[in-house]
């Protein structure tokens, strides 16, 4: 160890080698006070590190002190030459600042540190319901709720009227945010907190009984009882459509689909939750 930091003394103090002929020199990027605060996306310097994420340090000219380290379940990066630092809660240039002090005193001269983040790993949220990808994001610095549906592929095209997010420990939606609203305020809406669930219902027409495709139709604007049975695969050729019931609140209405289709009666508006029962032809 003695000689490893006698090594690194004598690389400290005799400054950047020089580069090969013809090669580029590497050149470290602008500092203050030897710590790098230009390099990293400006999201890092509002994230707060925790266990599970993975940080990028360069000590520019020290390969052997460069590289990612993951931060433990308590907080700490075991970092070479140092052994465990405590980082959580830290910003990167916080970090940095904190690796300069600690490597100052017997091992560099003046060095030069940039530290970003490698692996968001530390502040989970939930995205579920109708959206491309559900499953489990983790926030990226300060993150809206806008942002984070993109990150899960964006939200079904039909049926969504708005978006539920619920606060770690709580059991009821902390905010309900239109989606129309959502869509008009673009970042000016409410920022994500680690163990955040967002939920993005889908109001649903369920099809049932002789029809191709049974199951739950996403609602639209003016979606009417004939073009709800086509979406669900059409009639079969054994389905009586001149006896289909519309079940709405308690309540159960017959329709006429064939003189519907004919044009001598007026197609049905539905509403989210309707269900639709196309039953079989007698004979």
């Amino acid at each position: 160890m003695l000689s490893c930091v006698v090594c690194l003394l004598s690389v400290a103090l005799a400054g950047p080698p020089e580069a090969p002929a013809g090669a580029t020199p590497e050149v470290a990027p602008a500092a203050l006070n030897g710590v790098v605060i230009s390099a990293p996306p400006a999201l890092d310097t509002l994230y707060s590190i925790g266990p599970g994420d993975v940080i990028a340090v360069q000590v520019y000219g020290e390969p052997a002190l460069s590289g990612s380290f993951p931060v433990s379940d308590v907080g700490h990066l075991d970092f070479p030459l140092l052994g465990p630092v405590a980082v959580k809660g830290l910003s990167t240039v916080q970090l940095a600042v904190v690796l300069r002090e600690k490597l100052t005193p017997g091992y560099l001269v003046n060095p030069s540190i940039t530290v970003s983040i490698a692996e968001y790993r530390s502040q989970p949220v939930q995205v579920l319901g109708a959206v491309a990808k559900p499953g489990v994001y983790f926030l990226r610095g300060q993150t809206s709720v806008l942002e984070i549906l993109s990150q899960a592929g964006g939200v079904a095209r039909d049926g969504v009227n708005e978006v539920r997010v619920t606060h770690s420990g709580q059991t009821e939606p902390s905010v309900v945010l239109p989606y129309d609203q959502l869509l008009a305020q673009g970042s000016a809406q409410v920022d994500l907190v680690a163990g955040d669930v967002v939920f993005v219902p889908q109001s649903l027409v369920s099809v049932m009984g002789m029809v191709g495709k049974p199951g739950e139709i996403a609602y639209r604007d003016n979606l009417t009882i004939s073009s709800c049975i086509a979406a669900a695969g059409g009639a079969l050729p054994t389905a009586d459509i001149g006896r289909i019931y519309v079940l709405r609140e308690g309540v159960r209405t017959r329709v006429n689909l064939r003189k519907i289709l004919s044009g001598k009666e007026e197609d049905i508006v539905l509403k989210p939750g309707d269900k639709i029962v196309v039953g079989e032809s007698p004979v």
